[in-house]
């Protein structure tokens, strides 16, 4: 899954913990046809930091999802057009 993909997925919080289950999980990324490899996440406060490490590249990418109070739902910073910076940030309401 590459990053654009991940970051499209993530419609909520109980999104961003089916990828961790399904990151944990290999039998359950092929049950839901999902290929996670390269991607690693890590709990941070509020939410999840996914990392992706591009196939033999030392170019990584990290996407945050992370619960916001007082945003709109689904804010997204970043995004296509900014993936220059390698990092995008989803805010979930």
């Amino acid at each position: 899954m590459t990053p654009e993909q991940l970051l499209a997925s993530l419609n909520d919080l109980s999104s961003a913990a089916d990828l961790i289950e399904a990151i944990d999980n290999p039998v359950l990324q092929d049950q839901r046809g999902w290929d996670l490899s390269g991607w690693r996440y890590r709990m941070v406060p509020w939410g999840v930091s996914f990392r992706y490490r591009e196939p033999n590249s030392e170019q990584s990418s990290e996407i945050l999802a992370l619960m916001a109070f007082d945003a709109p739902p689904a804010l997204l910073l970043g995004g296509p057009e900014r993936w220059n910076q390698r990092l995008a940030v989803r805010l979930f309401g």
